[in-house]
């Protein structure tokens, strides 16, 4: 991948190859110019540089050629260029219902025909889950690119996933430790962490649709400030010094004024405000105390701790999800909102959704529900057991069959290779 600061790129140029942003987020195709106000958009934002494959000289000598031709039409082609530009990217990004484009997906896939009743439905689930990944990036490149967040389309793909968590949540809990890659930016894989957490806690706390559909805009858009900073901050796999920590805590502020001059709901610019305070009144960015904060923010605050302790980054190593929810179980009030961690709790466990486990019987599971009664004793999936149908087997743990521990990852991966070969 090649760099290219953003100063030395003629206005309109052409790549020959695609053209990202930080590695990661695509800023335009091989036909579609650099134009000068989308080089305006991410040097407002603090971007200085831009990666491509391709070769730029090349693409600089059959511009400027192009420009000699156009003669005075230049500026005429650029203005069509940039509208052309701006309007692929807001279809893309926007207009596209995401949850009919993933079902579609899972429609015309053939293999799903021949694999059993649960990998079908995990099959719908990882779809569904990879395509608001994508949404979600694209929610994201749209504002850096362009500075735009329509809260009416965002809204309506958000109430779209709320109400097919609530259909399918022990299912999307499990993608969430084990079986999807990491994506290329960190801030677009813990938004859609975050936000399927969120939501679970939402659905047992009973909270109705058009609450939840606020709760998980809040929740995929509660680090969008993180754009307003440096990304050789917020994106650093090195430890940070105090001044640079002070400008991280500065991103609720900017999420909250970013929601604000776009026109979110009051509640959903709290959310994202208040994602980091505490209750006992120690976080920030104005250190209000446990009844002061909104409920949005209590409930993203807890999911995305939850996220960061099980998540890896480029600067530490995931921890299992067993040791996360004990960790947040520990918390005695110091930091969450209790009623939050309980239903934390009663939504993924003790042993969360998605763990494989050793049990005393000597076999191999994946908890794949919770058990209302106690959430000590989850729903297992014997690994790589089937019954007579072909289908996968499921058991209540109790008091014959019980979990001894949580395998680690490390466990987890020779395991799938063993069964693999």
């Amino acid at each position: 991948m090649n760099t290219f600061n953003l100063t030395e790129i003629d206005d309109d140029v052409l790549f020959t190859k695609d053209v990202v942003l930080d590695n990661s987020f695509l800023l335009a195709c091989v036909s579609v110019p650099v134009t000068a106000k989308l080089k305006q958009a991410l040097m407002e934002w603090e971007f200085r540089q831009v990666f491509s494959d391709g070769d730029l000289s090349q693409a600089v000598a059959e511009n400027n050629a192009g420009k000699q031709d156009a003669g005075n039409n230049t500026e005429e082609v650029t203005d069509e260029f940039e509208e052309n530009d701006e309007q692929q990217i807001q279809e893309e990004a926007v207009v596209v219902n995401v949850m009919q484009h993933a079902i579609s997906i899972v429609e015309n896939n053939d293999s799903e025909k021949t694999v059993s009743i649960e990998d079908n439905k995990l099959f719908l689930v990882q779809t569904v889950y990879n395509e608001y990944l994508k949404y979600i990036e694209d929610i994201y490149t749209l504002f850096v690119t362009h500075k735009k967040l329509e809260y009416e389309r965002i809204s309506e793909n958000i109430k779209d996933l709320c109400v097919f968590v609530n259909d399918n949540r022990r299912y999307m809990l499990r993608v969430l430790p084990n079986t999807l890659e990491e994506t290329r930016n960190y801030l677009i894989d813990h938004a859609m962490r975050s936000t399927i957490l969120a939501l679970a806690i939402a659905c047992q706390l009973r909270m109705p649709l058009p609450k939840q559909t606020e709760l998980g805009v809040a929740c995929v858009l509660h680090e969008i400030g993180m754009l307003k900073i440096p990304p050789q901050i917020h994106m650093s796999n090195r430890k940070l010094s105090a001044a640079e920590m002070k400008t991280i805590y500065t991103h609720p502020l900017f999420s909250y004024n970013i929601l604000k001059e776009h026109s979110f709901p009051l509640s959903i610019c709290l959310g994202a405000l208040e994602h980091h305070e505490k209750v006992n009144g120690m976080g920030y960015p104005r250190r209000m105390t446990g009844d002061k904060i909104s409920l949005y923010a209590k409930i993203i605050a807890v999911a995305c701790s939850y996220e960061a302790i099980t998540a890896p980054r480029s600067h530490k190593t995931a921890r299992e999800s067993f040791n996360a929810m004990v960790e947040i179980l520990q918390d005695n009030g110091k930091y969450y909102d209790p009623t939050v961690i309980k239903a934390l709790l009663y939504t993924i466990s003790l042993f969360p959704i998605g763990a494989y486990v050793f049990l005393n019987n000597g076999k191999i599971a994946q908890v794949v529900d919770v058990n209302p009664a106690n959430p000590k004793l989850p729903v297992v999936q014997l690994f790589g057991e089937k019954d007579e149908k072909g289908e996968a087997i499921i058991i209540q743990t109790g008091e014959d069959v019980k979990i001894s521990r949580v395998l680690t990852r490390q466990e987890v991966a020779d395991v799938k290779k063993s069964v693999a070969k």
